[in-house]
């Protein structure tokens, strides 16, 4: 008798530091990261990310015309058509899927690191990068 309480009590234990430990691991599903586009700024929610956690990020643009937004290294403007920054974007939302007043959403999980100056979300709509509309992210290990 005393052998079945001690497991039953060993047990107890053993799976109330399993729910803690899944507890303090962090959640379950992807991080949601909300961005906001306006005339002419991105702002987000975070600008520190980690590689290999899910993220989820819900853009809205508050401004008052249509942009992108783009996950890729800086390019200066010009210098690349728009068909090859789309190839080398890590992702993006189109011109016609964030209207002024509308929220688009992607999902990505970074798989390598990118320090200070590699990465940024950017639109790079004619004019709209000029005025300022890209945000430096960094991706720590």
């Amino acid at each position: 008798m005393k052998s079945v309480l001690f497991r039953l009590v060993v047990l107890s234990l053993f799976l109330a530091l399993a729910a803690c430990a899944g507890a303090q691991s962090g959640q379950s599903g992807p991080v949601t990261v909300k961005i906001t586009a306006d005339d002419f700024s991105f702002k987000s929610s975070l600008t520190t990310f980690k590689v290999g956690v899910p993220y989820h990020f819900e853009v809205t643009n508050q401004g008052t015309v249509a942009h992108e937004i783009m996950l890729i290294q800086p390019i200066e403007p010009g210098k690349m058509d728009m068909e090859e920054m789309d190839k080398m974007a890590l992702a993006h939302i189109e011109e016609a899927d964030l209207p002024p007043g509308a929220t688009k959403s992607f999902d990505f999980t970074f798989t390598q690191p990118y320090p200070a100056g590699q990465l940024e979300f950017a639109c790079h709509l004619t004019g709209h990068y000029e005025q300022g509309m890209h945000l430096p992210i960094i991706v720590e290990q």
